[in-house]
């Protein structure tokens, strides 16, 4: 492991005062919750490419991406990485239009545009849970115990810390902006760190020479039921809050088709980069140029910084911070406004005015914060976290946001606030009674209960609660009709 210099820690510092620096810039600069939350709905495609890019890839891909890489090969792209592709597509090319057709804000607008209110506030307590920033500060913790020597907590709450102040200041101006700036960082270290990673075991030859055959191998010996519920966390695309946060903030429809696009061309580039460098680490790890014990969400980073030279740790460093950063701060400003604009709005106070919203939000901000810590500490691993965010997601609001977007003859209230809550509290109470009752198996990286005669993970909570919601919906609309409770 290379230690920091004094010009790896100025380029930290530089780094990280500048993010705060531009949180304050904006600060005063909102003329209302509009401009606070949604840029003024002026986002243009440059800026849409690039805070869309570093938004999602941030944690669950760097480390979710470098754990199934460095534990199954190329699985992690093929398997993993690429069924999220196909549905960037479909939200480029279908689904960002008719989100654009209505004048929607957030996520749980279109759930109460549908379905009424109560159905708002289950979409408003699940668009919440999923943006927790449990993922990025789980990152953080980790980058601060393998590069700099920190225990996980100190690492989560610092640099934590910092993107949560220029997020609470600036809003989603400072948000793009900086995502901006996060966007050339994470491509540019990246790119830089690849070079000198494979150099260090021996060249990509010696890479496929060491490693066994499996990792080659597009579907890996993965479980079949895994692999599905990995591509299905893909999913998440067609409902995810900060991506709707986005169309909502764009020029027009134009410009979020072809940052999107554009995007996947770029996003795939990155996939395939980090699943690579994770099966170096990998190959390093069998030569014996890497601790044996390296943890397999930690395997890019710790293979990245022994590559690089001194004075490089801090760049690239940075670059990394730059893809955590991207990603707390999105959600957390997401989770604000869910607080402020989806229940303390309608719920409490319908007259809010903008300066309340925006202060209401900010108090939300905090508290998604708070929250995402303690989640962050409860995970043993870093992919299963990533699979229990999308499972919240994809359960509580796939099938009522897409039936009603598709189908309107279908928004029937009972129908949505059924399929909505049943989806959001079978996966809480499933993911609950598997983490208290089940064993984490440390092979797997995941908790396993016996079920019936087989293994059930945590990871596979999906194939219940999905059901779940679907069953729920066509049950609520079939009440709603007849006038039943």
């Amino acid at each position: 492991m290379s230690s920091l210099s004094s010009i790896d820690y100025a380029i930290i510092i530089f780094y990280l005062s500048g993010m705060v620096g531009v949180g304050f810039w904006f600060a005063k600069k909102h003329s209302g919750f509009d401009d606070f939350f949604l840029a003024g709905r002026s986002l243009t495609t440059p800026l849409l490419i690039t805070t869309l890019i570093s938004t999602y890839y941030g944690i669950d891909v760097l480390f979710g991406d470098t754990q199934l890489a460095f534990t199954d090969g190329v699985v992690a792209w093929f398997g993993y990485a690429r069924p999220t592709y196909a549905f960037y597509l479909i939200a480029a090319l279908l689904l960002a239009r008719r989100l654009r057709e209505d004048d929607f804000k957030s996520l749980p607008d279109i759930l109460d545009a549908y379905y009424g209110l109560n159905t708002r506030y289950v979409g408003a307590v699940t668009s919440f849970i999923y943006s927790l920033p449990a993922l990025s500060l789980y990152g953080f913790g980790m980058l601060g115990e393998v590069i700099l020597g920190w225990e996980p907590i100190i690492g989560m709450f610092v640099l934590g810390g910092i993107a949560l102040t220029y997020t609470l200041t600036g809003g989603f101006w400072a948000v793009a902006l900086t995502d901006s700036i996060q966007f050339v960082m994470m491509c540019l270290v990246i790119a830089f760190a690849f070079p000198f990673a494979m150099n260090f075991i021996g060249g990509f030859d010696s890479m496929i020479e060491t490693l066994p055959s499996s990792f080659f191998d597009t579907m890996g010996d993965l479980n079949i039921f895994l692999i599905i519920i990995y591509a299905s966390t893909g999913l998440s695309v067609l409902v995810e809050p900060t991506f709707y946060q986005r169309i909502f903030a764009a020029k027009s429809y134009k410009n979020v088709r072809n940052a999107l696009l554009i995007g996947i061309f770029i996003w795939g580039s990155y996939d395939w980069i980090i699943t690579v460098l994770a099966m170096a680490a990998k190959a390093g790890v069998i030569k014996g140029l890497l601790p044996v014990d390296v943890a397999p969400d930690a395997a890019l980073l710790t293979i990245v910084v022994a590559a690089l030279p001194v004075g490089a740790v801090g760049l690239f460093l940075a670059g990394v911070l730059s893809t955590e950063m991207s990603t707390l701060d999105s959600y957390c400003l997401v989770a604000g406004g869910n607080v402020a604009y989806d229940i303390y709005r309608p719920a409490i106070k319908p007259t809010a005015t903008d300066e309340e919203l925006i202060k209401t939000t900010r108090y939300g901000i905090l508290l998604s914060w708070g929250l995402g810590f303690f989640m962050a500490a409860a995970f043993e691993q870093m992919l299963g976290l990533w699979v229990f965010m999308a499972s919240i997601l994809i359960s509580s609001t796939l099938v009522p946001v897409l039936l009603g977007l598709y189908i309107p003859r279908f928004r029937k209230p009972l129908a949505g606030f059924i399929s909505s809550g049943s989806g959001l509290l079978s996966t809480v109470v499933l993911n609950i009674y598997i983490m208290t009752t089940g064993t984490f198996n440390k092979e797997e990286e995941t908790y396993i209960v016996h079920w019936f005669g087989i293994d059930f993970w945590q990871e596979f909570v999906m194939y219940i609660s999905v059901p779940i919601s679907f069953v729920g919906f066509f049950i609520g609309l079939a009440t709603n009709k007849t006038g039943r409770l």
